[in-house]
């Protein structure tokens, strides 16, 4: 195989990764898809060429949508690997798992940290901080 078709397989298994549960619009999902379908029909890839799971790069081109949904609402997230967190106050933490694109929410009691909600992807995560955090000063930190 030539080095541009080793090229194109390393995209189309990086465009893959472009989905809804990763945080992309549909817009981007459907790019991603017609992008993929062109390097394969240029390259005469056949689907069970393209290697499946999540390249080592491919992190870091997904946290960019969590980051940015943070951003929105003013929070930091702090990532290391597959895991990233976003305190939310003082009493308040927001875990993310990239691997699973699963979050949850912790609040802390007397009784240590409980999670108060959890759920999948970025846009259920947005729809969450849309409705709480209108009532919930960032200024309690």
């Amino acid at each position: 195989m030539s080095p541009r078709a080793q090229d194109a397989l390393r995209k189309i298994a990086l465009l893959r990764q472009v989905s809804s549960a990763n945080g992309a619009l549909d817009a981007e999902v459907d790019t991603a898809e017609r992008l993929a379908k062109a390097l394969m029909d240029r390259y005469a890839i056949r689907p069970d060429d393209v290697p499946s799971g999540l390249p080592a790069a491919g992190s870091r081109m997904i946290w960019v949508y969590w980051q940015d949904l943070l951003e929105r609402y003013g929070l930091t997230l702090r990532h290391f690997g597959y895991r990233g967190n976003a305190a939310i106050g003082r009493d308040r933490m927001v875990y993310v798992n990239l691997r699973t694109s699963q979050w949850r929410i912790e609040q802390q009691s007397a009784r240590g940290w409980t999670t108060i909600m959890r759920d999948w992807g970025v846009e259920s995560l947005h729809r969450y901080l849309d409705r709480q955090m209108r009532g919930y000063s960032l200024m309690r930190r």
